[in-house]
This record gives C-alpha cells, sequence and structure tokens, in this order.
C-alpha cells in the first residue's frame, strides 16, 4: 500500500517501491490508461520525445486547453484515489510523445 510519512508541510517523506507501469505512444485523441490499483495513491509520471497533457479521474478525458501540460524530458509525483485512470493527449504541432506512468507501491 502506498502510504507515506508527511513531513510537516504534508508533503510524503521516503522513497516508494515501483508497481505497475504503463506506456502510452501519445496521440492526437485523448488515451487512456487501466484503472490503478486498490492500494495505488501515488504515482509517477514521465514524458519524452514531446510535450503532451494530462487529466486523472474515474473516466478522465485529457484537453489541450483545460488539461495541466506534462512538459518534454520532465517527471512528477502525484498523488491519486484508487480506481482512477489517467488520459493523455499532445497537439498536432509535436509529432511524436512518449508518456509513462507507474504506481507506487
Amino acid at each position: 500500500m502506498s502510504t507515506f510519512q508527511l513531513d510537516p508541510n504534508n508533503v510524503p517523506m521516503g522513497v516508494p517501491s515501483l508497481g505497475t507501469a504503463q506506456v502510452f505512444t501519445v496521440t492526437n485523441s485523448s488515451v487512456q490508461s487501466t484503472a490503478f490499483g486498490a492500494n495505488t495513491t501515488m504515482i509517477r509520471i514521465s514524458c519524452s520525445l514531446g510535450h503532451c497533457h494530462f487529466a486523472i479521474g474515474a473516466n478522465p478525458t485529457a484537453s489541450l486547453t483545460t488539461s495541466p501540460m506534462m512538459p518534454n524530458n520532465f517527471s512528477e509525483i502525484i498523488r491519486v484515489s484508487p480506481g482512477q485512470k489517467i488520459a493523455v493527449i499532445k497537439d498536432a504541432a509535436v509529432t511524436a510523445s512518449t508518456f509513462s506512468v507507474t504506481e507506487l507501491v
């Protein structure tokens, strides 16, 4: 289970184990992951080759105009709820993009 001790600012401390990973070739249409595991409360996301946009939720759809952007060659750790999914999309100006999501357990 991905439970972490929190520092005084409520930021998780420690190094979690890597769980299930999913890698996507990002397209011009929103693409969803499979649901995160029952014990997953944090994920690590990474983007390479070109920036993309992402959304997280029960049935998310990523949008070029309203979803957060993930810069190229960048990683981030995000808090999620078990069973949620992540969706990603790239805009037409980006020739290629690969997106990785890893559950932290």
